[in-house]
């Protein structure tokens, strides 16, 4: 008799808790324009394709935004591509024209064995990417890491 009491009040008491749940859908047009205009974004990537499509991100914000803040911070083998690979020099370019940061890794860089005169001029140096890229985080950036 005790069990059917007890049960027939959890019964009531958890109808009376029952709240339904609806998932929102938000239109992707509302998320995207969600991104405020004087927004701090910043993406740490490691290869040349997350590269390209960081850059092309950043590009679509600015065009949009341009007092956006958009930094791209490079570590591991993409720091190589970059002083190298001939054919990311478009993307450096579209980097420099939009007003997006390019930052690379000097520990990278080292293990590479490259200099930063082997990288274009439009970009800038931090001798440790994951430090720069955790202060950025504490300065309020909202990151993604690819």
């Amino acid at each position: 008799m005790k069990n059917q009491f007890f049960i027939i009040l959890l019964v009531f008491v958890g109808s009376l808790l029952y709240t339904p749940v609806t998932a929102q859908s938000l239109s992707i047009s509302v998320i995207e324009n969600s991104i405020k205009k004087d927004g701090k974004y910043a993406i740490l990537v490691s290869n040349s394709r997350y590269f390209q499509a960081a850059v092309r991100t950043g590009k679509g914000l600015k065009a949009k935004h341009s007092e956006l803040d958009f930094q791209v911070v490079l570590i591991g083998p993409v720091v190589k591509d970059l002083a190298k690979d001939e054919s990311l020099k478009s993307s450096i370019e579209t980097s420099e024209k939009f007003g997006i940061r390019l930052v690379v890794c000097e520990a990278a860089m080292n293990h590479f064995e490259l200099k930063q005169t082997d990288y274009h001029n439009y970009i800038a140096f931090t001798p440790d990417g994951f430090v720069y890229f955790l202060g950025l985080q504490e300065s309020g950036f909202k990151t993604i890491t690819l």
